[in-house]
This record gives C-alpha cells, structure tokens and sequence, in this order.
C-alpha cells in the first residue's frame, strides 16, 4: 500500500523529543533483560505455574534473547528445590538461570543441591525492615560479607539485591552494596520493593550509586533497577534507570507480580529498542510469548495492555482512521509489525466515510467498487445507528457474567478449604466447644 509521506518527508514531519532530550546523555549501547516472571511473576495473588509450564515459558524467553531468568527460591520447599534443578537441567541454550537465596548458609546450600551455578543473594535493608528483622547495621553487613564469600567459596557467581533499597538511608545503601561488591558480588541490583520510586527519584538514586559506589571501583560493577508497579511507575522507573545506566533491567511478562505488578518485558523492551538500546530480544515474538503466559498465569491481560493488548493497535473513529489511511504514524507510535502484531479497524459510532470505504473494499474484496459518496454516507449513518442501539442490558449481563468467572479463577484457597485443613491439624489444641470456622 502507498502512503501519503515518504521516509525523507517523515523525517520533517515527525519531532522527536526523546531524541532531542537525550542528546547529552551518553546512553548503553545494549543491556541484557533480567526476567523474574517464574520467580516474582509466580507470586501474584493465587498464582501457581506447573514445572511443565516453567520449562516451557523459561524455553521461550530463552529462544526470544531474554539474558537471565530468575526461575525460583530453592530453599523455599524440596518441590521447589526440584522444580529449579529440573529448569537448570533442561536445554536452556542462550540464557543464564538464576535462583535466589537469602544470605544464609542453609539457602545457599539449596542452591548447591539445586545444580545452580549462578544465584541471587538478597536482604531486605531499609530502616523499618531492619527494626522488623530485628538487626542492626553492621548485623547486616556481617550476614552480607559471609553469605557471599560463602557462596564464591561454593564456586557460584553471585549477584546481590538490596531489596527495599529505594526506601533505606543512603549511607547504609552505599555500606551494604559497597559490602557485597568487596565480598565478590559480580553486579548489584537495587530494589523498588514497594514501587515507590518516580523517574525523577530513580535517576537521582542511580547517579548517587554510580558516583559514590561504583565509580570509585577499579573495574566497574554492572548495575541492575527491580521495580514494581504500586503507583503504575514500573516501566517508566526502570528506563529510566536504563537511561542513567543500569545494564540489567528486571522485568515479568506481562507486568505479572506481586500486588500491583512489576515492569512489563515486553513494554521496557520496545520502548528501549525505540530508543536505540539493543535488548537482544526479538520483538516479534512478544504477543505469543505473552498469549503463553497469560493462559498459563490465568490472569486475563486488559484489551488496552500496550503492546500485546488486543486493542494496542485497533481503531474506530472515522478521523483517526482516514489520518492512518495516509500514514500509519499519523496514529500509531511504531508500526505494529514490528513487535509481531497486525493493526485493525473496528466500525462503529465513530466510523466516518473513509472507514466504511475501507471496510468495503477489505470485506468485500472488490478493488473496483464504485460506490456513490452519498450511498456510502448512507452506510455510515446506519452503521453508527446500528452501533448506538445495541442493548446496554445484554453487554452488562455478559460483562457481569465475566466478572463471575473471574472471581472463580483468582481465589486461591478458599476460607472453607483453610478452616477445613486447619481443623485437621489443629484439633487437638483446640478448646471443645470451639470449632474453627470463619467469622461471621
């Protein structure tokens, strides 16, 4: 199909202010996606994935050029002992398996029965966790240098996370990642445990890091950013550490996390390619990467999700679709091919004349339709009347139906389910008379 522009006229048309405001930033060249869908991304409310399915998804992301992927928490039971062995064990080719552990003897060594070669170390360290926990500084400090130089001792490469560190005083932040980098961590990631960062915090963060932690360093540590998604910032937190130069991103699919979410792979890893940072990720491959986990997560994605949403590329008004009709990028950022995807018009209230035009000829597939003008006006209003008296009832009967099913498939362990288990083991120290059961 020929367009209204050429690309030389593009070119004038279009002004880019990402472009323009990133001039004087000396930006990476790539970085490598961190994926945490099978370890963070499993803990979304009443999540569970089948080892069947981990392969599967950590295969995927594999062929697709994701770096690392986090695939769970060893000393967390002996099945998930088992599960992280299996994934470890199987034909992972490109990527770089990880499993976490806190910085204790007994998890490090799940690690080790784990057949991981790579893990993740990690602490909480914010003031309220530290008070939580019930340790102080140079507690901490100690665990960190000993757990690490236990772990090296053990032949692993080593990763540290300071978890809440976007909420911890900065002197204790720099002690502890100064600590595990002396220890022999080989990157340093800092978390937004609780998504509170915004992009103007986040880049002050990371260029204190990079000042007064890494720069110091005769051989520079790479810096990883672990966002969540509490306030709807996760995504753009997380470029904007990329920006300030954080080389590993952590992101789930489809946003997938705990409460909230973390910062979706498949929008950080567009946006980033947009910018010109080469993320090793195949683009294409994004909505069925997405289609996979959606079904295996049994959490329904929004139509609106960007990029992999059913209406990420979808239009209906008559003006917005007559523009597209000239040029796709009058209306649509990139072009959809790019990441896998194929833009579609909807008819409707807002059809105008272009789009029943268009509809005729892609519906009816008659290239030489001769149709009057006036007979096609007379089309769209009847289109667009045939639009505004579709029962409103019969929508909200399925919409609530919908919500129904959902309820069904998000509940996790019901209250009769826990009281019943309870009551099976519990019995015994339980006054008669007093039965476990939900409150009123």
């Amino acid at each position: 199909m020929s367009y209204k522009f050429s690309k030389e006229e593009l070119r004038e048309l279009l002004i880019d202010y990402n472009k323009i405001a990133l001039e004087n930033y000396d930006l990476l060249d790539s970085i490598e996606i961190w994926d945490e869908t099978l370890r963070d991304g499993e803990q979304s409310p009443t999540v569970y994935l089948t080892l069947d399915e981990k392969i599967h998804l950590a295969k995927l992301m594999d062929e697709i050029g994701v770096k690392l992927i986090a695939v769970g928490f060893p000393a967390v039971s002996d099945s998930e002992k088992k599960i992280v062995k299996t994934i470890v064990n199987e034909n992972i080719n490109n990527s770089t398996i990880l499993g976490i552990a806190r910085p204790r003897k007994d998890d490090i060594d799940a690690c080790i029965d784990a057949d991981l070669k790579e893990i993740v170390i990690f602490m909480p360290i914010s003031p309220i966790f530290r008070k939580t926990l019930k340790q102080n500084e140079n507690q901490q400090l100690d665990e960190i240098k000993t757990s690490i130089q236990y772990a090296k001792d053990n032949g692993f490469k080593v990763n540290w996370v300071s978890e809440d560190g976007t909420r911890c005083d900065f002197s204790h932040l720099k002690n502890v990642f100064a600590t595990a980098i002396e220890a022999g961590a080989e990157r340093i990631v800092l978390g937004d445990t609780v998504g509170v960062l915004t992009p103007p915090s986040t880049s002050y963060l990371i260029k204190r890091i990079k000042e007064e932690v890494i720069s110091p360093l005769k051989e520079k540590i790479p810096l990883g950013i672990h966002t969540h998604n509490d306030f709807g910032l996760a995504v753009s937190n997380t470029i904007t550490g990329v920006i300030e130069g954080c080389q590993y991103p952590h992101t789930c699919i489809n946003g997938y996390g705990e409460r909230a979410g973390n910062a979706a792979l498949e929008e950080v890893a567009t946006i980033l390619e947009r910018l010109g940072i080469s993320t090793g990720i195949d683009l294409t491959r994004l909505p069925e990467l997405s289609e996979v986990c959606e079904k295996y997560f049994c959490k329904p994605l929004s139509q609106y999700k960007p990029i992999v949403g059913d209406f990420a590329f979808s239009h209906e008004s008559g003006l917005h679709i007559a523009a597209i009709l000239a040029h796709p990028l009058t209306y649509e950022p990139i072009n959809p091919h790019m990441v896998g995807r194929k833009r579609k018009f909807y008819l409707g209230k807002f059809s105008g004349t272009k789009s029943v035009s268009h509809a005729l000829q892609q519906k009816i597939k008659v290239l030489d339709i001769d149709i009057p003008i006036e007979i096609i006006r007379k089309i769209s209003t009847e289109v667009k009347r045939k639009h505004e008296t579709t029962s409103k009832e019969e929508l909200r009967k399925s919409f609530n139906i919908i919500k129904e099913e959902l309820k069904k498939v998000t509940k996790g362990v019901s209250d009769k389910d826990f009281f019943e288990i309870v009551n099976k083991y519990a019995q015994p120290y339980i006054p008669k008379g007093h039965p476990v059961k939900p409150k009123d």
